[in-house]
């Protein structure tokens, strides 16, 4: 009976905005037509039938909606539509969720605020401990930074050697400074594992390689690398995927581009890294959301 049950409410279940997919600002608008509609509804029924009926009335209709909007995402038809078009885009960014951004599991505030804390204490400039690990160098025939050779020995060693194998429990501990007993690898469509009841991604296996054969050459190419907080390491290396010239997967070039991300409240440009022969995403992100983190810091 409980099975028959989940199947008819999986049947009536949009999941094109439902579960990950679901909209919140979608799902506010919607709640509070719900609200208003069964307040109204207990209003006018107030008169016909008396105050005590016409509240049961009214709650039995708010439960139907809110059980309306759980199952479809939505009370009236079009809302994630009009949503997206009318809402201000600073807005729907508040309540953003990309497909490939981290799940948080929950944590005590105290030991937030503790973590945090030490991560401020020993957060470094990334360009400068780069440099100064010869990481990466002045390039020669223009005005940026590129990988130093000696680092662009190592990290093809150890790319290399990750192309052939896939990385392992221990790896993703070393990783992300776990036990390898916490390492559950995950089944979805993009690579992912779940370390201490959060969910890490990448947006394909080859930013995954990227990532873990950086990780071991800069071991080997400075000793102050696991001194640096863990979210300011991985923020690094997900940056140094950006200096690759070729595909940590197969070998090929790697292109600069744009690509527009549908996430569950808005659409919107990013700048990718992608290789040309086999089409894998190294890095994405949104340029306006780094200009605005770099003003915030700048004031």
């Amino acid at each position: 009976m409980a099975g028959n049950d989940a199947s008819v409410i999986e049947r009536l279940r949009k999941p094109e905005y439902t579960g990950e997919n679901r909209c919140t600002p979608c799902t506010i608008v919607n709640v509070g037509i719900a609200a208003v509609a069964s307040a109204l509804a207990w209003v006018v029924a107030a008169r016909a039938i008396g105050e005590a009926a016409a509240g049961g009335l009214g709650v039995g209709l708010f439960a139907a909606c809110l059980g309306i909007i759980y199952l479809w995402g939505y009370l009236i038809p079009g809302t994630p539509t009009l949503t997206k078009r009318y809402l201000p885009n600073r807005v729907l960014a508040l309540f953003d969720k990309h497909p490939l951004d981290d799940q948080h599991s929950e944590e005590e505030p105290f030991d937030a605020v503790e973590r945090k804390e030490a991560e401020r204490r020993n957060a470094v400039d990334p360009e400068q401990f780069l440099l100064g690990a010869n990481v990466v160098a002045p390039c020669e025939r223009e005005d940026d930074l590129c990988l130093s050779d000696e680092f662009a020995d190592r990290l093809e060693d150890h790319t290399e050697r990750f192309r052939s194998s896939e990385p392992d429990a221990e790896t993703f501990a070393d990783l992300f400074d776990a036990d390898p007993e916490s390492v559950a690898v995950e089944d979805r469509d993009h690579p992912a594992v779940e370390i201490r009841n959060r969910v890490r991604k990448w947006p394909s296996d080859g930013a995954l390689i990227a990532d873990v054969a950086a990780d071991r050459a800069l071991r080997d190419q400075s000793d102050d690398w696991t001194a640096v907080p863990l979210e300011q390491r991985l923020k690094i290396l997900e940056s140094l995927r950006s200096f690759r010239q070729t595909c940590p997967l197969c070998s090929g070039g790697v292109e600069l581009g744009t690509d527009t991300v549908e996430s569950c409240c808005r659409s919107y440009e990013v700048a990718t890294a992608s290789c040309l022969d086999c089409g894998e995403t190294l890095l994405e992100f949104d340029p306006s959301a780094i200009d605005a983190a770099a003003e915030k810091e700048a004031v």
